[in-house]
């Protein structure tokens, strides 16, 4: 069976947010990896930093409102994604694919689209 794997300016949705986002099509590292498909940078594990690879996801719903309103989602990410293809390392990390996950330490998954 054929592994979808991803690139830049794929979805990403966190469970525990409430907007979905693209991975930016500038990531900080290029790994020189293009797909035939799409013409975009596929991504690797290491693909998980704040803010440069994981953008805010609009509000968190796993931390309660403050009495200024809702609390932005801002990723806390501390480890690479998981489920990535073992036997396709790209950058010298395994490739992402679709059923690549990743943790939020307030407690959502973030999966692809």
């Amino acid at each position: 069976m054929s592994k979808e794997y991803m690139t830049a300016m794929s979805m990403i949705k966190c469970s525990g947010a409430t907007v979905p986002v693209p991975i930016p099509i500038m990531c900080p590292i290029s790994h020189g990896v293009i797909s035939c498909k799409t013409h975009l940078p596929l991504l690797n594990a290491n693909d998980h930093i704040p803010l440069a690879n994981i953008m805010t996801f609009g509000t968190c719903k796993m931390i309660p409102p403050t009495p200024a309103g809702p609390v932005p989602c801002v990723p806390a990410i501390i480890m690479a994604w998981k489920s990535c293809d073992l036997h396709y390392f790209i950058g010298g990390a395994p490739a992402l694919t679709k059923d690549s996950f990743l943790t939020c330490t307030f407690g959502g998954t973030i999966k692809f689209q």
